[in-house]
């Protein structure tokens, strides 16, 4: 690019853009999964197939408690709540949080990288598939709330938490959460297009950074903004990959859709490839959002996001 397109909206994917997921949810999974077969005192590759069911039932690999809902847990231990299996099963679930918290961990420059672009004036979202308590936790824990205007997550589709709590119900009333709805997949356009309106900024003004060409990539280009292919974050462990595929929550309508969405993105190709976030300096010159954009980010609690269904 001879001249650098001027950004003045960044919208950041999160799982492997900035941070490995598969790198620290796998093994902190089946850390969990060890530890609950000596609770539970039944065979390993049963409870893994016992939970890739809730997986599926859910949509989601990484649902919350699925554990909980086992067969394995419910056959051994009868007849009890889900708080009173929680206290049960808590060491497994503490060992999962321990490892989790243990890996997760920013790609080298991510930090240092958005704080100069917040410094430049530019404004700063995420879009993620990410249920939005795992979305949540992982902003928080990585010390990414203050340089994130605005997240777009789906709602989570599984049982509330155990205790019935409401973690980030003050986080969708003051404006900082768009809820999508929970059968929500990329790629999805209009959800960009969306974004676009309620900063008041033409396509050209934005920036959108992800992993994955066939939905990150060939969504933003759809969506006419500029495109930033973090190469990568498809660099992970091949042996953690195929852990994550013994208990995913893709079914045979999953693995049909990923072959139509990789044939419409077929010649798709992103206007940067990326070997480090970092690189986003080199290419784009990040700007201020005018001050009647400003306002409008900051003007959230009475904005009401269109939830987008899933793609039929």
């Amino acid at each position: 690019m001879k001249e650098k397109p001027h950004i003045k909206l960044l919208i950041l994917d999160l799982d492997n853009t900035l941070y490995d997921w598969i790198g620290f949810f796998v093994p902190a999974f089946y850390r969990m999964i060890d530890v609950a077969v000596e609770i539970l005192q039944v065979d390993r590759e049963t409870l893994l197939t016992d939970i890739r069911v809730i997986h599926q039932k859910y949509g989601n690999s990484e649902q919350p408690f699925a554990l909980l809902e086992t067969d394995s847990v419910k056959n051994r231990f009868p007849g009890k709540s889900r708080a009173e299996l929680a206290k049960l099963l808590d060491p497994a679930l503490h060992e999962f949080n321990r490892e989790r918290k243990k890996l997760l961990k920013l790609y080298p420059g991510v930090l240092e990288t958005l704080q100069y672009i917040t410094g430049r004036g530019s404004t700063i979202v995420a879009y993620t598939e990410a249920v939005v308590n795992n979305s949540m936790f992982r902003i928080e824990r990585l010390g990414l709330r203050q340089y994130i205007s605005r997240l777009y997550a789906p709602e989570s589709n599984g049982l509330a938490h155990p205790e019935n709590k409401d973690m980030y119900g003050d986080e969708a009333k003051n404006g900082f959460l768009r809820l999508l709805s929970k059968e929500h997949r990329k790629p999805n356009p209009q959800v960009l297009e969306n974004i676009f309106g309620e900063f008041s900024l033409s396509p050209g003004q934005v920036l959108y950074i992800g992993d994955s060409i066939t939905k990150d990539i060939s969504m933003a280009k759809r969506a006419g903004a500029w495109a930033a292919w973090s190469k990568y974050g498809t660099f992970y462990d091949k042996k953690l990959w195929e852990k994550l595929v013994r208990i995913t929550h893709w079914t045979q309508k999953d693995i049909d859709r990923e072959t139509q969405i990789r044939k419409e993105a077929e010649g798709v190709l992103p206007d940067v490839e990326l070997n480090s976030f970092s690189e986003l300096t080199r290419y784009y010159e990040f700007i201020p959002v005018s001050n009647e954009a400003e306002g409008l980010g900051k003007v959230s609690t009475e904005h009401q996001f269109k939830l987008i269904p899933h793609p039929v």
